[in-house]
């Protein structure tokens, strides 16, 4: 009986990564082959940042226990400890190299911001379901709110456009996933719940957005397909998904947070630089081609470690 429990559990996770990269080579397939990739990736990422992605986190939290964010305070401290990480460890390696603002400043703010949402929301869903959504949400607000403080600050330093700080705060706090956040912690804490119908239709947004978030990450990788800037993107991804990992981890290990919640904070301090760096170099005038080089590079060299995805979720 052992054994077919475990050919069925293989079976089941190679199902799961069948569909994972299935879907990321259908949009990077779309992107390469077809015309139109750039418009679907845009209409895509509208589609999930303006709707879908913001109904489940409503749908998740209002139908969580109220016992699923009580280790809140140990979940922000380590996402602080994800992000700040790693301009820190990017001022000691910048003292040995003599790069221009623009070059530093995309740096700064690719080896801050990693991606919170894409790619660990379709995985979380996959491999643990909307239990550990609420983890996700919690690390994504904070990311949020540091973009909006940190990642502004760091983008009107080094770009020198001081006119756009007050435009990219504005755009960053009124993110469409991290509005409906705010929302509906503001409903968890008032006790209203999600129950009958409503709730069970808003439960499909759950699939639906996994698979299409994955589209849009192989359109992204389509899209913005550079590696012109290998080199220095190198440099980024090694503290980003290299030793921020091997800081943060035993860090996590021995918080003392449940094995859900601890394994969520693993997943995310591996993820690469977010697609979010780009707007940010652009909107900066900094030197968003070698953002979108770090980003590129990045979500590749993480594609071979979703085999172990399993192993961290126990």
């Amino acid at each position: 009986m052992k054994w077919v429990f475990t050919s069925q559990a293989i079976v089941d996770t190679a199902i799961q990564f069948g569909l994972f990269y299935g879907f990321i080579l259908i949009g990077y397939l779309l992107a390469r082959l077809s015309s139109k990739g750039k418009e679907a990736n845009h209409y895509l990422n509208l589609l999930l940042i303006n709707i879908l992605i913001p109904i489940l986190f409503i749908y998740t939290l209002l139908t969580a226990s109220p016992n699923a964010i009580t280790e809140l305070p140990t979940i922000v401290a380590i996402a602080l400890i994800i992000h700040l990480l790693g301009p820190a460890l990017m001022y000691l390696h910048l003292k040995r190299r003599n790069y221009d603002n623009s070059t530093k400043g995309v740096f700064y703010i690719c080896v801050t911001f990693n991606n919170a949402l894409f790619i660990p929301l379709p995985l979380v869903l996959m491999f643990v379901g909307t239990a550990g959504l609420p983890i996700v949400i919690i690390f994504s607000l904070t990311q949020m709110i540091l973009l909006a403080t940190l990642g502004s600050f760091m983008g009107a330093i080094f770009g020198g456009e001081n006119g756009g700080y007050s435009k990219i705060t504005k755009d960053a706090l009124t993110f469409p996933p991290f509005f409906a956040a705010i929302i509906a912690v503001v409903l968890f804490l008032a006790n209203i719940r999600l129950t009958g119908d409503l709730a069970y239709v808003l439960s499909f947004t759950g699939p639906v957005t996994t698979y299409l978030a994955l589209i849009a990450v192989g359109l992204g990788i389509g899209v913005r397909f550079s590696l012109v800037e290998i080199r220095a993107a190198l440099e980024v991804v090694g503290i980003r998904q290299v030793l921020i990992p091997i800081i943060v981890i035993p860090v996590i290990i021995f918080s003392g947070l449940a094995q859900l919640p601890a394994s969520i904070l693993i997943l995310e301090s591996l993820m690469p630089p977010a697609v979010l760096t780009v707007i940010y170099a652009k909107s900066f005038n900094l030197n968003s081609e070698k953002a979108a080089s770090i980003v590129t590079v990045g979500t590749l060299l993480l594609l071979p470690v979703i085999f172990f995805i399993p192993f961290i979720f126990g």
